[in-house]
């Protein structure tokens, strides 16, 4: 017969007032057994708050593990609001069920149930972002040195977000534009792998198909439903350029959103401050200096500015 399995959890996402769908186990005395803590379908009312704060560590089976990762899922903005748990390790959780959640969405982008998923992130991000001063920095602190198309779309939805709480932006605003964010690459499901992943430059023919990705993306997002002309220009925008010549529809200046104009910048600022496979990454100065000095006609400097601002104030980028 084989022994049932446990796995340690943080206590402290355990929210008050929710209900959990799986057993809560502790060790007793000797720790040498588990006892039950609390029973599936049980509500975690203020008494069991109150026990909670006695005991060291919780765990669940490991037959349950996966319940236990929906429901933290579930309560991403709860976890994200408590004073309880630090800034860092806030960012650390919703930084990785933004990695699981965008990672489904681009395996079967045009799943609307994938798409839902990627909400909560979004106003996870925003809520450490609006609740905690030190949040950006700790955000910044972790986002993935290395280039991935899924960790990629998150650091540029956490730049996004801060740049637009900076700027002002609040409210179903900044929700929209953090989803607008997060779905800006969607087109690249539809790219070959092998470009996406090329190491080393890409051809002329190559390049022709990565700049298809911002209409594809902006196409699925229609097939999807998406009505919001913010998220819509977002993904489909973020490529132009303010003197003209972007893709795919050659916009300039004033005839960029204001959302594509954020997302653009941001996108440029993570691109160069990640790992590729085919050069090493930029610091943050190195990277906003090559944006300064380099692409003028191409990003919206006054947003280049402001990002600059925001940075100085957090005293934090990617080293």
């Amino acid at each position: 017969m084989n022994k049932k399995r446990y796995k340690a959890i943080d206590k402290r996402l355990i929210t008050e007032g929710s209900q959990i769908s799986f057993n809560l186990f502790l060790t007793n005395e000797t720790k040498s057994a588990m006892s039950l803590f609390l029973q599936s379908d049980t509500a975690v009312d203020g008494n069991a708050k109150v026990k909670l704060r006695e005991i060291e560590t919780l765990y669940v089976s490991e037959e349950d593990e996966e319940r236990y990762n929906e429901y933290v899922a579930m309560h991403l903005q709860s976890i994200a609001k408590s004073s309880d748990i630090p800034t860092e390790q806030k960012a650390r959780l919703v930084y990785q069920k933004a990695t699981e959640a965008i990672d489904a969405m681009f395996k079967n982008p045009e799943s609307l149930e994938n798409v839902k998923n990627a909400q909560p992130v979004v106003n996870s991000f925003i809520d450490i972002i609006l609740h905690d001063h030190s949040a950006v920095e700790s955000l910044m602190k972790i986002t993935a040195h290395d280039y991935y198309t899924h960790t990629h779309s998150i650091n540029v939805s956490i730049y996004t977000l801060s740049l637009g709480s900076y700027l002002g932006i609040e409210g179903k605003d900044l929700e929209v534009l953090g989803m607008a964010a997060i779905l800006h690459d969607l087109g690249k499901s539809k790219i070959d792998y092998e470009i996406i992943n090329k190491n080393g430059k890409l051809t002329d023919d190559e390049f022709t198909q990565m700049k298809k990705h911002p209409a594809l993306g902006h196409e699925i997002a229609l097939k999807l439903g998406i009505s919001d002309e913010r998220i819509l220009s977002g993904i489909r925008h973020h490529h132009e350029k303010m003197e003209g010549g972007g893709y795919p529809d050659n916009l300039k200046g004033d005839q960029i959103s204001q959302f594509a104009r954020i997302i653009g910048a941001c996108d440029v600022f993570d691109a160069l401050s990640t790992k590729r496979s085919y050069k090493d990454p930029m610091s943050s100065f190195e990277s906003l200096l090559l944006m300064k000095q380099q692409m003028a006609g191409h990003l919206d400097m006054g947003m280049v500015d402001t990002f600059i601002k925001m940075l100085r104030k957090q005293g934090q980028g990617k080293s």
